[in-house]
């Protein structure tokens, strides 16, 4: 544990982390690596035993989930073989928790439930643990997942600018980022940015003709960012028969009938999507991994009716044998409770803030010369598409200079594309290169 708070002296909150070094490593050179995951409300868990850390589940590999109970084997692709690794529970989640007070009761944790309150104790956490571990002259870096990427472009520009914390490296993984894309039946950059996402799931199942390939979704992206584009703007002018050919090929691209897809005027969000699409075979598609499938629980339903799979059923796989790992690995015992998800605190975030937008990610990189940034995606999640990213933070990150130290890269699979091993290995692969300043493979782009 490493205690926290906005007063140094008199510390409100304790936080529960994980941390790898290599023995022997020279500090000076040898990169740390501040890890978290999202929700908000979620703790590490699921980047420390299903992708980076030093043990993994085992799986099939395919994305699938492991029948329960799962167990852990040695991971091949850790990040521990080119980066020290600190795992961190944000407070509320995990082990981490509010201290108690003069009256041995423990403080509100309304300060910490925030978007402003989340980052400024990431923050300290940071500079505190640096300051105890005697690490403030090693290379830096972060890597979040989901929300964890906001919090990880917030963090790029406010530890600089609050904390005198430079960064080496941030690695942005399924982020979700702060992007206000307008009223959903007038906007055009939140479908815009669906459609590749939702071409790429149907292509899985076999229904527009794509096939697997994912370099198939460039001509899907430049369609999406033309003729679809102003499509959408002109369906209030369009005749007709234009209506009926433009929802054709909408239809044609997603594995929709033109007939939905002229009912939400060509704008067919996440949730209709996942219900419809496989509608005819009774079977819903998860949100966050639109190759995964189950049985629809409410087929009388337009929309989902339902959590997704990958909220209600993967943290209870990974738990299990995460318990066993701590108490039997790393020796740590307590009776707390591990709280791995917490959807009550995620129901009362206050998300009033723009911190974590794609403009803070773009100024630290502007500022900051010797940061690189690298932000990665699984084609079939649709719950932070990878067109979105990539179109936001191209538009942000206007320097020449800033712009080739920004890297994109997609693989298949869902929100967490890691459970995918060979995904998980190309990921590794890239984010070995980018540590070492190797050239970055193929897949890897820049805007």
């Amino acid at each position: 544990m490493l205690n926290i708070g906005p007063d140094g002296q008199k510390p409100d909150a304790e936080i529960f982390h994980v941390t790898y070094t290599l023995k022997g490593a020279n500090p000076a050179t040898r990169p740390v690596t501040f890890l978290f995951n999202g929700g908000p409300g979620a703790a590490s868990i699921y980047l420390h035993v299903a992708a980076i850390g030093p043990k993994t589940i085992v799986s099939a590999g395919d994305g699938s989930f492991p029948a329960t109970p799962a167990r852990l084997q040695e991971n091949p692709e850790s990040w521990i073989r080119f980066t020290d690794l600190v795992f961190i529970d944000p407070v509320g989640t995990g082990f981490s928790r509010m201290l108690p007070g003069p009256d041995g009761k423990p403080v509100s944790s309304k300060g910490y439930e925030s978007v402003a309150g989340d980052v400024d104790s990431l923050a300290r956490f940071i500079r505190a643990w640096l300051t105890a571990n005697n690490r403030w002259g090693s290379p830096k870096a972060l890597a979040g997942e989901s929300y964890g990427g906001l919090r990880v472009a917030a963090l790029s520009r406010a530890l600089a600018e609050q904390y005198a914390v430079n960064l080496n490296r941030v690695i942005l993984i399924s982020p979700s980022l702060y992007v206000d894309l307008a009223e959903r039946h007038y906007g055009l950059v939140g479908p815009m940015t669906l459609l590749p996402t939702q071409a790429a799931i149907a292509a899985h199942h076999g229904l527009n003709g794509m096939g697997k390939d994912l370099s198939a979704l460039k001509s899907v992206e430049d369609f999406a960012m033309g003729d679809y584009l102003t499509g959408l703007a002109r369906l209030g002018r369009s005749t007709s028969e234009e209506q009926a050919a433009f929802h054709r090929k909408v239809g044609a691209l997603t594995g929709l009938s033109p007939e939905l897809v002229a009912r939400y005027n060509g704008r067919v969000g996440t949730s209709p999507f996942a219900a419809s699409l496989l509608a005819g075979r009774g079977q819903v598609i998860d949100r966050y991994d639109g190759a995964q499938v189950s049985d629809n629980p409410t087929p009388d339903q337009a929309e989902l009716g339902v959590f997704d799979r990958s909220l209600t059923v993967l943290s209870g796989v990974l738990l299990a044998p995460f318990m066993d790992y701590l108490r039997t690995d790393l020796r740590y015992v307590t009776d707390r409770p591990y709280v791995p998800l917490d959807v009550e605190l995620n129901a009362r975030w206050d998300r009033n803030s723009t911190l974590g937008g794609p403009d803070d990610l773009a100024i630290a990189l502007s500022q900051n010369h010797d940061l690189k940034a690298l932000v990665v995606h699984g084609i079939h999640d649709l719950a932070t598409p990878y067109f979105l990213s990539r179109y936001v933070l191209e538009q942000a990150t206007r320097g020449t200079n800033a712009r080739e130290r920004l890297w994109f890269g997609t693989y298949a699979g869902g929100h967490m594309f890691y459970l995918r091993t060979a995904s998980r290995t190309e990921f590794t692969t890239d984010v070995e290169a980018f540590f070492r300043d190797a050239p970055m493979p193929p897949r890897a782009t820049r805007p």
